[in-house]
């Protein structure tokens, strides 16, 4: 009786992780038209836009928080870099602005880490956001190339899409 009742809850939770993963791809469907493909630069998909740095970034603030997250970081990238230029022999700035916003989605990554306990590592999830000195007219965002042989991942993979998506249509 007691392996019937296991079998069963282990098809209960399998039955929730795939019923939201078909609701966050159906409702993501919609925004994933309108992204752009992103250009893949080494381990990161990047994806451009004309515009200023703080407008691009007030977007995506407000469309994570549309998504319902947090955002619990924010890494100063081009100021760490500048601050730490004559310590590292650094003569080239390359950012003129740069971040990187972390934050999770504690249900997802209740999914994920149900899937597999070691999945802990895919949150907190990234986007960065900058402009280069040598291309102030356009706002960057990427994210990492997604993990395709971890199944997992797609459904962290699609919410970051879904982010960047309303970030470039506001």
């Amino acid at each position: 009786m007691k392996k019937h009742s296991r079998i069963a809850k282990q098809w209960a939770v399998l039955g929730k992780s795939l019923t939201l993963t078909a609701l966050m791809l159906a409702g993501a469907q919609s925004s994933a038209q309108l992204l752009p493909t992103p250009e893949v630069v080494g381990s990161s998909w990047v994806y451009k836009t004309p515009g200023l740095y703080h407008n691009v970034r007030d977007d995506l603030v407000q469309a994570i928080q549309d998504e319902g997250l947090v955002i619990s970081y924010t890494a100063h990238l081009a100021s760490m870099l500048t601050r730490t230029a004559e310590a590292t022999g650094a003569k080239v700035q390359v950012y003129e602005n740069a971040e990187s916003l972390l934050f999770c989605s504690a249900e997802l990554t209740y999914e994920l880490t149900l899937n597999n306990p070691h999945n802990i590592t895919l949150c907190p999830y990234s986007i960065s956001i900058y402009t280069l000195t040598t291309d102030l007219d356009n706002v960057h965002l990427s994210i990492r190339a997604p993990e395709l042989e971890q199944a997992d991942y797609a459904a962290v993979h699609q919410l970051l899409e879904q982010i960047i998506a309303a970030t470039l249509t506001w």
